[in-house]
Parts: structure tokens; C-alpha cells; sequence
């Protein structure tokens, strides 16, 4: 009977539906008129950066502590990223070991004195990964998954650094939002577009702020000035 009444009551929905679909065809030019004046007025609600300048605005944003948990330093070139990592562990007195992400740009460098093919499934690792793009707005990076990128590189290791190059850091979410609308567009989209913005937290028990509750728990992010 309960079935009998869920399909008569489904087909009245379908009815009504379909009774009031319109009967004009719109116009997709006009359609796409009236985004784009929507979206322009959305350009007087983008709240101003800490700079002009993306990278400094992301830089800026972190050192004012409004990304938790996150750090931030520069590099001129990419063959200072060595340096930086050693620095790194040495703040936190970690060994000399980490996992890199397994790209030519970073394999290729001087990791002498370090070891790069820690398995992050351990307790207290460190990992490496190369960002698509920063997000200045919010103090974002994005990674997307590919065979070159285990989503898990970001979320396994207790300490995490991103490697982002200045020019692929974006003012505000919505650029990045343009760009992955044209990369779905190519049909290109991968399988998992990730925004980490700093560490996770919970307060879930009495209240005590708890970071690295999914993932890292220090997020060390490094903008290598000409990539």
C-alpha cells in the first residue's frame, strides 16, 4: 500500500513538473550576459588583501596568524629547497628523513644528507609536496591528485610543507574557481581537487582547541620566487 501511494504521489510531483516547464526557448548569449554582470558585481564584494601583491598577501596573511597552524618563508630559486627542509627539522629536531613527492623538479635536487623515501604510513613523518596553486585570499594551496600526487602525502605526515611557485599564487578563491571551471571544460578534471588552508582543529572534547585533528598537525609552506 506505502508503495502504491510513494508512486501515485511521485507521479503527481512529475505532473507538476513537467505542467510547468517553460514554453519559451531562452537565449544563451543573454544567459551568459546576465553571468557576466552578476560576476562583475561580485568584484566590489572581494575583501582587500593584506598587498597588492599575491605571494606577499599570502605571506602576510600567515605571519599575522591567520592560518593555524601554518608558517611561511621564501626561497629565491628552487635549488634552496634542501636548505629550507634541513632548517625545518632542525627547528623541530626531526631526523633527517622525509617523503618528497615523486616529480622530477624536486627528485632532481641536492638531497644529500637527507633521506626522501620515508614511509608516511609511520607515526611522526614528514612530508613534501609541490602545490598547483595558492590562494592569497584565504592562505590556500591546492593540490591535485594524479599519479605523480597520493592525495595521502597531504594528509598522513604529522608535519607537512608545501611548495608553492609565486607565480601560480592567485588573489582570491574565485580565480582558482575560473580556472577549475576551464579545466573541467577540457575534460581534465581530477579525480580530487584539494583546498587546505591551514591545520585542521576540533574542540569537540571540553572545548580545547586540538590541531592536526585530520592531518598535519605544523603546515610549513615555501613560495619559490622564480617558478
Amino acid at each position: 500500500m506505502n508503495k502504491q501511494r510513494n508512486e501515485i504521489s511521485r507521479e503527481r510531483i512529475f505532473d507538476a513538473i513537467r505542467a510547468a516547464a517553460p514554453t519559451v526557448t531562452a537565449d544563451v548569449k543573454a544567459i551568459q550576459n546576465e553571468a557576466l554582470e552578476i560576476l562583475g558585481e561580485s568584484e566590489f564584494a572581494r575583501p582587500a588583501l593584506l598587498a597588492e601583491d599575491a605571494a606577499e598577501a599570502l605571506t602576510l596573511r600567515i605571519e599575522a596568524g591567520l592560518v593555524i597552524g601554518t608558517s611561511c618563508e621564501k626561497i629565491a630559486s628552487l635549488d634552496q629547497l634542501p636548505d629550507s627542509v634541513n632548517q625545518f627539522l632542525a627547528k623541530y629536531a626531526l631526523p633527517a628523513e622525509l617523503k618528497v613527492q615523486e616529480i622530477e623538479r624536486l627528485k632532481a635536487l641536492n638531497w644529500d644528507g637527507i633521506t626522501t623515501e620515508v614511509d608516511i604510513k609511520n607515526d611522526n613523518t614528514v612530508g613534501l609536496c609541490w602545490a598547483e596553486y595558492g590562494i592569497a585570499e584565504t592562505g590556500t594551496f591546492v593540490v591535485h591528485s594524479g599519479p605523480d600526487m597520493p592525495i595521502l602525502l597531504n594528509f598522513l605526515p604529522l608535519y607537512l610543507l608545501a611548495v608553492i611557485p609565486k607565480s601560480k599564487i592567485l588573489p582570491y578563491m574565485d580565480d582558482y574557481a575560473l580556472i577549475a571551471g576551464e579545466i573541467a571544460q577540457r575534460g581534465e578534471t581530477p579525480r580530487n581537487m584539494c583546498l587546505i588552508s591551514g591545520v585542521s582543529g576540533t574542540t569537540d572534547i571540553e572545548g580545547v582547541l586540538i590541531q592536526g585533528a585530520h592531518g598535519p598537525e605544523v603546515l610549513h609552506i615555501i613560495i619559490v620566487e622564480d617558478q
